[in-house]
């Protein structure tokens, strides 16, 4: 019984009855805990993802990778706005999202775009990965703050996952 469970996990929601892949939807709460330089930081928000282009393998309707788009809204330990959106890829539970971040300024900090890089094991309902976030620019503003660092963070999304959805 405990291995039937655990196969539900794994396995994507349900294909038509022909077999073929379809794109799924997801979106859920998304938890983070993140560390740049000395400071650490916490997240609360919302991630959803669209995933387009499947791969079937030979087990029928399991789905052995996918690719597609996620974006991610966070409200950051409560005084700024963290915002992401890019591609990401699947291979069984492995997964990567690539994209850019924005972090919206804050009284001691100026608003900074990011790169975005998050290995990831997934789930079809949630996925645990750590991301990294590197600045596009350095610079202080003419106000002298400067942008937020380095990021080195833990991400917990839980989704429910909506297919076929075209």
């Amino acid at each position: 019984m405990n291995a039937l469970a655990l196969l539900a996990l794994v396995v994507p929601a349900a294909s038509p009855d022909d077999g073929s892949p379809q794109p799924w939807f997801t979106v859920g709460p998304l938890v983070s805990v993140s560390r740049r330089q000395e400071e650490a930081a916490w997240g609360m928000g919302v991630e959803s993802t669209l995933n387009l282009a499947m791969h079937n393998n030979r087990m029928g309707s399991f789905r052995s990778g996918a690719l597609g788009v996620f974006g991610q809204g966070q409200w950051m330990e409560g005084d700024h706005a963290r915002l992401c959106g890019g591609v990401q890829g699947t291979f069984l539970i492995f997964g990567l999202e690539t994209g850019v971040a924005y972090e919206t300024a804050t009284a001691a900090r100026r608003a900074t775009t990011s790169l975005h890089l998050a290995p990831f094991l997934g789930f079809v309902y949630g996925s645990v990965g750590v991301r990294f976030s590197v600045p596009l620019e350095n610079a202080r503003d003419l106000s002298g703050r400067l942008p937020y660092g380095r990021e080195v963070g833990l991400t917990l999304t839980l989704k429910k996952p909506f297919s076929p959805m075209l």
